[in-house]
Parts: C-alpha cells; structure tokens; sequence
C-alpha cells in the first residue's frame, strides 16, 4: 500500500490529480477499519473525506470552461 508520506510526488501538477486523491482516500479508510479507537477512527474518516473533497474541487476546477479575455 502506498503511503501517505509519499504525499510530495503530485506528478507535475501542484494539487495532484483526482485519482491521487481519492487513492489516499481509501487508504486513509483502510486506515480507520484498522484503528483500535472511535476517535482514531473518526480522525481517518474526516481525512478520507477532506481528500474526496479535494478530488471534487480538483474535478469541478478542471471542468470549467476558461473564459479568455478579448482586446475591444
């Protein structure tokens, strides 16, 4: 399983790509079913989520059309 140390290598873009992000989501899941406390638990669980949202911001940014402006 990749760790999440291994954060630094975004593959050229800053923010990293969707499927970046939802990959350490799932590990990050993976991680809470291993944890031996509730709160340990829930801390993975708020970090998959921050990682799914950052994936859909990643996502929405990328599918909007870039308005250029024109010279009148």
């Amino acid at each position: 399983m990749k760790s999440l140390v291994s954060l630094g290598s975004t593959r050229g873009s800053i923010m990293g790509t969707t499927l970046d992000h939802r990959r350490y989501a799932e590990e990050c899941v993976a991680m809470a079913r291993l944890a031996g406390d509730d709160q340990d638990k829930m801390l993975w669980l708020t970090l998959a989520q921050s990682w799914v949202r950052l994936a859909e911001h990643v996502e929405r940014n990328n599918a909007e059309p870039v308005l250029e402006l024109q010279d009148q």
